[in-house]
């Protein structure tokens, strides 16, 4: 079953009269029930740009967008809310978590919002921090737990509602090697375990060697794709191979951490 098609998508900002500047190039992708997809790309290659299409967060300039049989494109701003709030989870960079709230409060935020009954919601947080194992941390506030176990919660509340899809930005980027371990092995576990789908854009090649498949872009257009067989070290060094030839800046490349 197909979760996310992408067709032909073209995003260009500027006005008509003035300069302007094709950010993605009729782009086209779907996305399977269960996949852990990777997008890799140098810097303004346009990975950003696609992620905020496919999510929702901006809309194309043309193409079409279709969300578990939903064409998203074509929704009004209310209802694609909604959409978005039902169908999507999202795990950032900075991991978006409230200072006010408790570990255990922000991951259950979702279900607060969709009106969920409380013993819904306190059973569904047993189950989430269990699986992310950060059920001893729930009653912590956000100053009192690392990183690491910051995303892992991020996570949780990105998967608590149980969406059709979750859209994961960089989510490694402000992570030690350690930390990043333990994220994406959560990532990992829950494609496994529970066949999550997740499209995930990184520069990271250790964090793609994770996914199952990874997508590269350049100049907003489609350069190569590759699937992972059952040697992730391989795939590691197959996507540096790829991001070489690619070229970009120094820090769209990450040292060896296997």
């Amino acid at each position: 079953m197909t979760i996310l098609s992408a067709n032909n998508l073209v995003k260009i900002y500027g006005s008509k009269k003035g300069i302007q500047y094709k950010a993605i190039d009729h782009f086209s992708l779907n996305i399977e029930q269960g996949e852990f997809v990777g997008i890799m790309g140098p810097s303004g290659s346009g990975k950003t740009t696609l992620l905020h299409l496919l999510s929702t967060i901006d809309k194309p300039s043309s193409g079409h967008i279709s969300i578990n049989g939903q064409d998203v494109t074509s929704l009004k701003k209310h209802k694609l809310a909604m959409f978005r709030r039902k169908e999507m989870g999202f795990v950032f960079q900075d991991f978006n978590l409230l200072d006010s709230l408790t570990i255990g409060e922000n991951i259950m935020l979702p279900l607060t919002l969709n009106g969920v009954s409380v013993r819904e919601m306190e059973n569904r947080l047993v189950q989430v921090v269990k699986q992310l194992n950060i059920d001893t941390l729930i009653q912590k506030r956000v100053y009192e737990v690392s990183g690491g176990q910051l995303q892992r919660a991020a996570i949780a509340r990105a998967i608590i509602h149980e969406p059709s899809i979750i859209f994961a930005d960089e989510p490694t980027g402000n992570l030690d090697s350690k930390a990043s371990l333990q994220v994406m092995d959560a990532f990992h576990r829950l494609h496994q375990e529970q066949k999550t789908t997740t499209l995930m854009v990184t520069h990271d090649p250790f964090a793609a060697s994770f996914c199952q498949r990874v997508v590269f872009i350049k100049d907003g257009k489609l350069y190569n794709e590759m699937y992972r067989g059952d040697n992730r070290q391989s795939f590691f060094q197959d996507i540096l191979n790829v991001q070489s030839l690619l070229g970009g800046d120094q820090h769209d490349f990450s040292s060896i951490r296997f």
